[in-house]
């Protein structure tokens, strides 16, 4: 864009990044300009005495901190800290920016909010950050001279080389915001941004979706090799911060275009988008659908509602939309696989035609007030979540923002038995839940006639689909294909063969089955590499396996993904992954995608089942736990320590497992509000078993512990989220009592059949619908056939 044309600017939408010639011309407390890297450079030489040109600034900074004449800080102090802004700074910093980056020390930003009694946050890259950012936010990435102390001056401001910073910043978690903040911005300018800082450019902006927001102000006439290095990554505004302030004062604020494909955090699901299709689904198609999860909505608008491309499942459908005229929010869930992405699309077109203008939620968006306006002129509205995750951290407000807006919510069945407490809390009601589990028998017919039409040939197929309860029970059985299996293989083998596309490619596929949005940013520091970099090196099939909007990734089917770790990735490389996810996931636990992730990685279960066709998948997994136990920050995660619990309890390490559950409640003590719903329930599951096989011992050493652990484990029956776990360890009383009966003196008799009294009268006053769906009539059995026992005795 030539600089002519920007007559229109909307810093409320923008991010402005600030380098060292952005603060030329402003005065320090004492009197003279703040200098840039190379004026701090001169001015500790000039100090002690050298030339300026001799060392680097990171030899010349240590040289001054070890002076015991010298104090850095208070020389760092009177350089950077402002006393006086120009005209130019002021009519740029007076915009109210989405955001505001900079890689200088000084205060030049502060002061100009005290000036004009702005309340604004500022955050160095090492504080921690909020769980809500506010607009106009500054986040310093080097550091800034109003943190620092004379003790702490050297580890505050990053003087080191620019390698060292490069890494330093990938791996802060303000990177991931700025990556964020750089999905959804109107644009990025970056202002006296220097040769010296290209570095950052080659860091963050090599999505080609970034370079067309991204602008460089650069002095008038900028040399050749600046503007040949800054090209591939933006575009240059050669009109000097001068240039740039003229802009700030006499551009226009940009109208709201009122365009439903244009918003930012929302994606318009049009359902006229392509109608004019005039030939069916190519078997190829259909085949990539089925197998990759090669999904097309244009295809899928242009069958329904026929069986020609998808499974239409109109009586799910027309079910969903009668139950949404009288609730304001619709859960649908499903067991991994079962095809809740596809039937949002399918819901969607069946709103659209009953008057609703649908769109669905971008993953960890940032909310504008004006999209908000926007969106509440439209009259019937309906917002799509495919995160569960993401609805969660949003929906509270857009049910504020927008009143008469309807949810749609897709989440996985096992999620949503974990956390059904918080579905209840956080979803905006009242709501009404929609199985997608299960298959109907119209649904199963049209399956088969569909992959039958269209040539896709398995033996027994039609056998298998009248067997299977669920659609991710057929695609298995595709899997389990000879022929597949080898295309798969021959298709996959490039990327196989690479390392770096190896990684990237476990990494995605990971993330993705267990249920969380694959952030590129997180990706990066996952990885160490550019994900879009090395998918993009394989374009075939990372269009069948990916779909790429704007700069998201997303993996076309988690069932796939399922396929891959099980079938087609060596343990070590996932493993390594593994390790990597929860070890950068870990330092950014405050928030909450995080911790989700960390949660489920980690979960021995999952990991369990990612490698279950490796038969020394427990020794590879104890070698790994080991390893992340040396990690300070995975140490102190009780959670942790509960996973490593049942990973040896599986290795039949029962000594280690106990030790292992006694340091997650060690850890859980030094973390206030923790709740240990999960490590009391396998306490009380791991005691019983190792009492049960403790029967050579003449005393219950671990009865009070059991008893303790039991009366716990019996609350959690009236709490719906937890009710299925602990209704299932109580079915270990039973083989416990039969095993030590005879050692249990008379008292623990007693108080063991007081409290299995009331375990019993607990489970018969649960809902008949709830004892039906837990199988709790068979634990209540067990549970009697046990006090019987006690009472004989």
């Amino acid at each position: 864009m030539s600089p002519q044309i920007i007559d229109e600017l909307d810093a409320s939408g923008s991010i402005l990044f600030l380098g060292a010639g952005f603060s030329l011309g402003a005065k320090n407390i004492r009197g003279r300009d703040v200098p840039s890297g190379t004026g701090l450079r001169d001015e500790l030489a000039r100090i002690l005495k050298v030339t300026s040109d001799q060392y680097t600034l990171e030899t010349l900074v240590e040289e001054v901190h070890s002076r015991q004449n010298l104090s850095l800080y208070r020389i760092l102090y009177r350089l950077f800290t402002v006393n006086k802004l120009n005209k130019n700074h002021i009519d740029i910093l007076n915009l109210s920016w989405r955001r505001i980056y900079t890689t200088n020390y000084d205060d030049a930003i502060e002061f100009h909010h005290s000036q004009k009694n702005n309340n604004l946050p500022s955050y160095m890259y090492d504080d921690p950050k909020p769980r809500k950012l506010l607009n106009g936010s500054t986040i310093h990435l080097h550091g800034a001279i109003r943190s620092a102390t004379e003790e702490n001056i050297l580890n505050q401001l990053i003087l080191n080389e620019s390698s060292y910073i490069r890494r330093h910043f990938e791996k802060s978690i303000w990177y991931d915001e700025f990556i964020r903040d750089m999905r959804f911005c109107d644009a990025c300018f970056f202002v006296g941004y220097s040769l010296r800082d290209y570095h950052i450019s080659a860091l963050l902006l090599q999505n080609p979706v970034f370079q067309n927001k991204t602008y460089f102000v650069t002095r008038k006439k900028p040399d050749s090799i600046l503007v040949n290095r800054l090209n591939p990554y933006g575009k240059i505004l050669p009109i000097g911060v001068n240039g740039f302030a003229d802009i700030c004062r006499t551009a226009s604020k940009p109208d709201f275009s009122g365009d439903l494909h244009t918003l930012k955090a929302f994606k318009y699901m049009d359902p006229l988008r392509d109608k004019k299709t005039l030939h069916p689904p190519t078997p190829i198609e259909i085949l990539n659908l089925v197998t990759y999860g090669v999904f097309n909505y244009d295809r899928c608008l242009s069958t329904l509602p026929r069986a020609q491309y998808v499974v239409p499942r109109q009586d799910l459908a027309d079910q969903s939309v009668k139950e949404l005229r009288d609730v304001r929010c619709l859960l649908i869930h499903s067991y991994i696989g079962n095809g809740k992405s596809i039937f949002l699309y399918i819901l969607a077109h069946k709103l659209s035609e009953n008057g609703y203008r649908c769109f669905e939620c971008r993953p960890n968006p940032i909310m504008q007030k004006k999209e908000f306006n926007f969106l509440a002129t439209l009259g019937k509205v309906a917002i799509f979540f495919d995160s569960y995750d993401t609805a969660v951290e949003y929906v509270q407000q857009l049910a504020e923002e927008l009143p008469n807006a309807k949810f749609i919510i897709s989440i996985r069945t096992a999620i949503q038995d974990v956390r059904l407490h918080e579905v209840q809390a956080r979803l905006p009601g009242p709501m009404h839940r929609i199985s997608l589990n299960g298959m109907r028998e119209k649904d199963a017919n049209d399956f088969t006639e569909l992959l039958d039409r269209s040539g896709v040939r398995v033996t027994g197929l039609e056998e298998a689909i009248r067997e299977c309860q669920d659609f991710r029970e057929i695609i298995v059985s595709l899997y389990n294909n000879v022929e597949i299996k080898e295309k798969v293989q021959q298709e996959l083998t490039p990327i196989l063969n690479d390392k770096r596309c190896r990684s990237v490619f476990i990494a995605i596929h990971l993330l993705n089955w267990v249920g969380h949005y694959v952030d590129a940013a997180f990706l990066r520091t996952v990885t160490g590499t550019d994900a879009y970099a090395e998918i993009g090196r394989f374009p075939e099939i990372s269009r069948d396996v990916f779909r790429l909007d704007d700069d998201d990734i997303h993996v076309r089917s988690p069932m796939f993904s399922q396929y891959l770790l099980q079938r087609h990735f060596d343990t070590s490389d996932i493993l390594d992954c593994v390790y990597s996810i929860i070890t950068e996931s870990v330092s950014r636990r405050a928030e909450r995608r995080y911790q989700a992730i960390l949660s489920s990685v980690m979960r021995f279960s999952n990991l369990e089942r990612a490698l279950i066709n490796d038969p020394g998948r427990l020794d590879s997994l104890a070698i790994l736990f080991d390893k992340l136990h040396r990690d300070i920050e995975v140490n102190r995660e009780p959670l942790f320590w509960l996973q490593y619990s049942i990973l040896m309890t599986a290795c039949r390490n029962l000594e280690a497992a106990e030790r292992f559950i006694r340091s997650a409640y060690s850890r859980a003590e030094n973390r206030p509000h923790f709740r240990t719903f999960q490590i009391d329930t396998y306490a009380l599951r791991l005691f019983l078993l190792i009492e049960t096989q403790s029967n050579g011992a003449s005393t219950i050493a671990r009865f009070d512990e059991i008893i303790d652990k039991f009366e716990k484990v019996r609350s959690m029956l009236w709490e719906e989220s937890r009710r299925y776990h602990a209704i299932r360890v109580l079915g270990d009383i039973e083989p416990f009592v039969n095993e030590r009966i005879t050692e249990m003196a008379s008292s623990e008799k007693a108080a063991l059949v007081q409290h299995l009294g009331l375990a019993i009268r607990d489970l018969e006053q649960l809902p008949v619908d709830v004892q039906l769906e837990t199988g709790s009539d068979a634990i209540r059995n067990s549970i009697n056939r046990a006090r019987e026992k006690l009472i004989r005795s």
